[in-house]
């Protein structure tokens, strides 16, 4: 495992372009090293290590996990130069990782939204559907959907219904996609986390985690997006900038990602409305999905 002090000096060298790293960055930093990376050191006290020093600390099989890592960093400074995505390249450059997300990253800084856009969806992820959603008719999924507030009180599928009626939301059709949406809510419920930006930001870093760096990214990537740059179209939302500059935001991220270390599965990718008559608390212990509060 590559040593956290280490990785978490690299961030800063990272960041430390146009006067160093912005108060947000350095903040970020701090809560990926104590709630993710788990080391209380003050990173006030550390100095920054440049791409090669930090690329010969690092675990070969750590190198996809550090970028991505760096790209979080990079969506933290306001306003975004060319300056600050060159030298994020330059670190994957030094670490031999080719993380398509950097251009979507280097847009979100200095591009347009149609920009962040189109690249975004150049490289993204197929959108994961729930298992048996993908040629259901609108009226079937409603109906099944709907059918989920009979389960069982403390089920899978009571919170899912709960969820909905606690935040107000239609359900989703699937003229819409909408069983892809149906399996990223299911992600909430199992999480724990709220549909608002910081929530949103922690589930994507938590499912990341929870497939080692190898899925989900895009989903991140898109957050950050939505909710760091404001630049991002998704389904209506209003885009916002800075949410990792909100109080709490940078240690629920980091959170996100320790728990999601800790998963025994992709939980966004389970048959939920299989498993719906569960009760919830059984489906998060045999997906390894600890408390919010753990």
């Amino acid at each position: 495992m590559t040593d956290a002090v280490l990785l978490a000096r690299g961030l800063l060298g990272a960041a430390d372009v146009g006067g160093g790293p912005t108060i947000e960055q350095v903040n970020v930093v701090q809560s990926l090293l104590h709630g993710y990376l788990g080391n209380d050191v003050d990173v006030a006290s550390l100095d920054p290590a440049d791409p090669i020093e930090l690329a010969a600390g690092v675990e070969p099989d750590q190198c996809k996990r550090v970028v991505d890592l760096l790209v979080v960093v990079e969506y933290c400074r306001h306003p975004g130069t060319n300056a600050q995505a060159d030298r994020i390249e330059a670190y994957a450059t030094a670490l031999g990782v080719d993380e398509p997300f950097l251009v979507v990253a280097r847009d979100a800084l200095v591009a347009t939204q149609e920009q962040v856009m189109a690249d975004w969806n150049r490289f993204r992820e197929p959108v994961s559907f729930e298992p048996g959603t993908r040629h259901a008719d609108d009226d079937e999924l409603a109906t099944r959907l709907r059918a989920l507030g009979d389960c069982p009180a403390g089920s899978l599928g009571r919170a899912f219904f709960d969820f909905y009626a606690r935040w107000n939301l239609p359900f989703p059709v699937s003229s819409d996609g909408g069983g892809g949406l149906v399996a990223h809510d299911f992600s909430h419920v199992l999480a724990g986390y709220d549909p608002d930006a910081p929530g949103e930001i922690a589930l994507q870093a938590m499912l990341t985690s929870a497939t080692g760096f190898e899925h989900h990214f895009s989903g991140l990537v898109a957050s950050l997006s939505l909710y760091e740059s404001g630049k991002y179209d998704a389904l209506g939302i209003t885009p916002k900038t800075g949410a990792l500059d909100r109080p709490g935001a940078g240690d629920e991220l980091a959170r996100g990602l320790r728990r999601g270390a800790q998963c025994t599965c992709d939980f966004s990718a389970i048959d939920h409305l299989a498993r719906a008559d569960e009760q919830l608390d059984a489906v998060r212990a045999d997906c390894g999905i600890l408390a919010r509060s753990a």
